[in-house]
């Protein structure tokens, strides 16, 4: 651990402001973007390993979860709205089942009864007890001693990350919190236990999404990363700073999407874009009101839900959430064939290691 980036990541704010400024942002407008920057380290996965090569509690995206012996596989409750999910999941089997009768479909006979069996299942899984999948697991005390690491996070213990990754809930719905966990874990290494394939898992693993993923150990890299237009913290106007500099919200902003761009995609298709703490790179806009609303049993699916003058109150605040984690595309893994999960705390609540108070949200493109 401790290498260089395999992406050319700024080194320092100076270099991120020559950088800015090389793309054409105006000097004031760069060094205030720089000043911004959040250390955060990048999380790679250069290879599918054995369970076995990977020491217990070690940093690991996907595999099997590393807890005490008397603590058992993380599983969600039914969801509370288990029938409604479970009819949109029947009616989308069966547009399945026909569309490969229709002419020139896009799926085989064999597929769209695959398909049409895997949403079947899903339907029967929202409403009854069901594991969690196991997405990663990061060794904090080993990580914190890379530069880049985040100040707020513990530098002991045991990160891990459970999601419902077959129903995928939406973060806009606060019945969604059933559907994840962040677990931190300081049991000695001494004590954890390895855990088995929960038997729900076996019985669906033939399905296209069975939750299972591949074991594949992390290398971190220590970058620096740039604050997004989208969050809501985000200032790069220095009006009244500089005679006649201003943000410019349509050349400036491109200027800076087309120099975000340069370092990675939020799926991963342009190298490894997992990443503990720091800036994220969204998707999609809106991940810290949701989470706010959401969290505050306010369901957010709608433009309107952020109208209220309950919603309005509770936004001023939205800024409090920020990045802990981000999952992407992970091909060594099985993870995301596109999309990303992001997990986001309040920042009192990182301090107050309440990491049960974390909101995930899956965005895809």
């Amino acid at each position: 651990m401790g290498k260089s980036a395999p992406i050319a990541w700024p080194q320092s704010r100076e270099d991120m402001q020559d950088s800015l400024q090389g793309s054409g942002l105006p000097m004031p407008i760069a060094h205030r973007l720089a000043e911004q920057a959040e250390p955060a380290l990048l999380l790679a996965t250069l290879g599918v390993a054995e369970e076995a090569e990977i020491p217990l509690g070690s940093s690991k995206i996907g595999g099997l979860p590393d807890l005490p012996a008397e603590v058992p596989w993380p599983q969600r409750p039914p969801y509370a709205d288990a029938a409604e999910r479970a009819a949109a999941h029947h009616a989308e089997a069966l547009r399945l089942a026909s569309e490969a009768t229709r002419p020139g479909s896009w799926m085989t006979p064999e597929q769209a009864r695959l398909f049409s069996r895997e949403r079947d299942a899903l339907a029967d899984a929202v409403g009854v007890t069901f594991p969690l999948a196991f997405l990663a697991q990061l060794d904090l005390a080993s990580l914190s001693q890379i530069q880049g690491f985040p100040s707020s996070l513990p530098a002991e213990g045991r990160l891990l990350l459970f999601f419902d990754y077959w129903e995928c809930p939406p973060g806009f719905d606060p019945g969604s919190a059933a559907g994840f966990r962040l677990i931190w874990d300081r049991t000695p290494t001494g004590r954890l236990r390895r855990k088995s394939v929960p038997a729900a898992f076996a019985a669906t693993a033939r399905e296209r999404w069975s939750s299972l993923f591949r074991p594949a150990a992390v290398t971190a890299f220590p970058i620096l990363t740039a604050i997004p237009p989208s969050d809501r913290n985000f200032d790069a106007f220095p009006r009244g700073l500089e005679a006649g500099t201003f943000w410019d919200e349509e050349s400036d902003e491109g200027r800076y999407e087309e120099w975000l761009a340069r370092f990675g995609t939020p799926d991963g298709k342009e190298g490894p874009n997992h990443r503990l703490g720091g800036w994220p790179i969204p998707l999609q806009n809106g991940m810290q009101a949701m989470a706010q609303l959401a969290t505050r049993g306010i369901h957010c699916g709608a433009a309107d839900a952020f109208r209220t003058a309950a919603a309005r109150r509770l936004l001023d605040t939205a800024g409090d959430w920020r990045l802990v984690l981000q999952i992407g595309r992970d091909d060594a893994a099985g993870l995301f064939s596109s999309g990303c999960l992001y997990v986001l705390m309040r920042e009192q609540d990182i301090r107050l290691r309440a990491f049960d108070r974390a909101w995930m949200i899956c965005q895809s493109d």
